[in-house]
């Protein structure tokens, strides 16, 4: 009975040995299945996705402008600012005469408006608009000196008669923000002196005369 129970044990334990062994090569297989499987997809051309190379952006090759070698005309060059003949065509120096002919007219309105304004005595604004003003004619193409008045007026306004004669208004100092919108307004009543503007339309009108005295001549038409 007792040998029975040992060859009964030794089955047993024969047989867990055995299936203890099956097991651990059947999971020994599979791993190695597994790894083989794994390196497989690793390796595999089809399975392993490639990206395409990232194209770099293409640099644009900066543009030079070629600069121009031709020089400035007279009137473009900001060197000769001083030294043109503004305005100097045929009609100014024919019907519109001499610039001692332009202040000595320019006097005159001047005179008027002398007699009818109320000026700005404050030495203050009168010498430091003086100073604006006389700084941009210095620097301009007129060719008269320029006599500057602040008129006490609200009203928001600049005016330059013939000659040199300039006008500013009160209104004007107090609307400007800075000192460059006074120097702006400023300069652009000096440029009319400067190009003789006011002779030249006054020779404009000068020759519209002539042009409707002709027509009237020719046509034999004359007003009543």
């Amino acid at each position: 009975m007792n040998s029975f129970s040992r060859v009964t044990t030794a089955l047993v334990l024969a047989s867990s040995v055995l299936t203890g062994s099956v097991a651990v090569v059947a999971q020994s297989t599979k791993s190695t299945e597994a790894n083989q499987t794994s390196n497989t997809s690793q390796t595999d051309p089809k399975k392993t996705q490639t990206s395409a190379p990232t194209q770099a952006p293409a640099t644009q090759a900066p543009t030079t402008q070629a600069r121009s070698t031709k020089p400035l005309a007279t009137n473009e060059d900001p060197s000769m600012i001083g030294k043109r003949n503004i305005n100097g065509g045929l009609i100014i120096p024919k019907l519109a005469g001499s610039t001692e002919k332009e202040v000595r007219q320019g006097r005159e309105a001047a005179a008027e408006v002398d007699r009818q304004a109320k000026f700005i005595e404050d030495p203050m604004i009168t010498e430091y608009v003086n100073r604006v003003g006389q700084n941009i004619v210095l620097h301009s193409d007129a060719k008269v000196p320029f006599t500057i008045k602040v008129i006490d007026s609200d009203e928001v306004n600049a005016f330059a008669l013939p000659g040199g004669f300039f006008y500013v208004n009160k209104g004007l100092l107090l609307a400007a923000d800075n000192e460059a919108e006074l120097a702006g307004v400023m300069a652009h009543e000096i440029a009319h002196v400067a190009a003789r503007h006011a002779v030249e339309n006054q020779a404009k009108a000068s020759l519209l005369e002539y042009a409707a005295l002709g027509a009237s001549i020719f046509l034999g038409v004359f007003p009543e």
